[in-house]
């Protein structure tokens, strides 16, 4: 009984342990300013590290504006 027990508590924990949240820690205020200068691709690769990086980048994907089409008469 105490190994099965054992051994479902080790299972348990190894099932669990990919479950935490690894939430990023970068802050707006270490993040370059988002414009047209700093989100060259050049100017990316030179932010450090590599989470911050990562949030600087979709942060330059997503700066445009919705534009939305002409309403279409048909």
């Amino acid at each position: 009984m105490k190994k099965s027990a054992t051994f479902a508590m080790v299972l348990l924990l190894i099932l669990l342990s990919g479950c935490e949240s690894k939430e990023s820690e970068v802050s707006e205020k270490q993040l370059p300013e988002v414009n047209d200068q700093n989100c060259l691709p050049e100017r990316i690769a030179k932010v450090t590290p590599d989470d911050a990086r990562e949030q600087f980048a979709s942060l330059c994907l997503r700066r445009s504006t919705f534009k939305p089409s002409e309403k279409k008469g048909w």
